[in-house]
């Protein structure tokens, strides 16, 4: 199903919206006794990724197996049985690709030096000769199976669940997958904390899923304010961009400090500082508004207020 050619596909209208690129195709299936309705879901932009993936690794197999072919002409085989064995084992360990050529007899003369008069040449060995050509129709095989996925669900209604309901709640499904990600990146050190209790364990899920929150707040409260505002931050990539990651934020602010003056006496300072703070991060506080701002002593208005709190 997935590898049907465009022509045997009915492809829906395909989608606007949140799920704009897409284009689907349905039918009904009877699997494991059940009725199900069954989505062949092809992605564009999931096509083009997809695609240039294969172009690079064809483009690398290609170079390789050129070098091999050189290797394997400059090899001489003790008979035409040998050449033989060797061209087909390439052949068939590479079903992407024609290779044409022929089996050449490499003739030496019996003494070394120059050959005497009528003397004629004996057959020493032979060599492989081959050509390499890409066979098209297989690459296209693979690539009608490139952006495309299918989706099925049991709920026979569609009227109540339709198509493109089922592909919006998919899509959904993806932000989930991202926050479980989260939970277990590298980055947050959660497997360095061992814990023998389930309960124990049950307590940090709570504790990660409430991180979890307060994260997807923050990063969805950033991206909208650079929206609104029509801001930009810097990436990793040093590019300007209005959806960066809270994850990358975090790491922008990390290096701030706080320095204490003392008048007198040592026990309450007679003024704070935050240090380190440049125009990036103070342009960060300032769209993380009003109480950020307090917090770092910063005016609201200004990306570069005051430092003082």
């Amino acid at each position: 199903m997935v590898s049907q050619s465009e022509e045997e596909i009915i492809w829906q209208d395909r989608l606007r919206e949140e799920v704009d690129g897409y284009r689907w195709s349905a039918l009904r299936s009877f699997h494991g006794g059940i009725p199900q309705r069954w989505l062949l879901v092809f992605s564009e932009h999931a096509y083009v990724r997809e695609k240039k993936t294969l172009d690079k690794k064809l483009a690398a197999a290609e170079k390789d197996l050129v070098n091999e072919i050189w290797h394997l002409g400059s090899k001489e085989r003790g008979c035409v049985q040998d050449a033989e064995n060797a061209a087909i084992a390439i052949r068939n360990a590479n079903p992407l690709y024609h290779f044409m050529g022929q089996i050449i007899p490499v003739e030496k003369y019996k003494n070394k030096g120059k050959p005497k008069a009528g003397e004629t040449p004996v057959v020493k060995g032979y060599k492989v000769n081959l050509v390499l050509e890409r066979k098209e129709e297989e690459v296209e095989k693979i690539l009608r199976r490139k952006g495309r996925f299918i989706l099925a669900t049991n709920d026979m209604d569609e009227v109540s669940f339709t198509d493109e309901q089922m592909l919006r709640e998919y899509k959904e499904q993806q932000k989930v997958e991202g926050g479980f990600r989260f939970l277990k990146d590298p980055w947050f050190m959660v497997d360095s904390v061992f814990l023998k209790s389930a309960r124990r364990v049950g307590a940090l899920m709570m504790v990660m899923t409430l991180c979890l929150l307060v994260y997807n707040y923050g990063q969805y409260s950033l991206r909208k304010k650079l929206k609104e505002e029509n801001e930009t931050l810097p990436n990793q990539l040093d590019k300007e961009v209005q959806n960066p990651t809270m994850r990358w934020i975090f790491q922008i602010m990390e290096g701030l400090g706080m320095a204490r003056i003392y008048g007198q006496s040592v026990d309450v300072p007679v003024r704070e500082v935050v240090t380190n703070l440049t125009d990036v991060r103070r342009k960060i506080i300032r769209l993380f508004r009003e109480t950020a701002c307090q917090m770092y002593g910063l005016n609201q208005k200004s990306a570069l207020g005051g430092l003082g709190m």
